[in-house]
């Protein structure tokens, strides 16, 4: 499955008239692997003026946050267990993100 969001944003790349060289996105960790992300990148962009821009990619952490005992820590493997109450349930503080950096 494509990423809408990733072939949203070459849509809108394409319709401004841009002279940049690189592309910079910053993706969360829970989001999609950085491998794909590039594969997408360059399949969405081939025979397009985007085809030779350079892209960049910050990886965002994730974190999580425990709603027993609000402890806030990076889940392993995308695990929800809390490390220090072993519950379930948690908030996604960061690592969902997906957007355009300013040059």
């Amino acid at each position: 499955m494509k990423n809408s969001r990733l072939a949203l944003l070459v849509q809108q790349l394409l319709a401004q008239s841009s002279s940049r060289e690189t592309i910079k996105l910053a993706v969360g960790e829970l989001l999609l692997h950085e491998m794909k992300i590039e594969q997408e990148w360059k399949e969405l962009t081939t025979s397009t003026p985007l085809e030779n821009m350079k892209l960049n990619i910050r990886v965002i952490p994730a974190q999580q946050q425990c709603m027993w005992c609000f402890l806030v820590y990076h889940p392993g493997e995308k695990e929800t267990i809390c490390p220090q109450c072993r519950s379930v349930g948690a908030k996604i503080l960061s690592g969902e993100e997906f957007y355009l950096e300013a040059d």
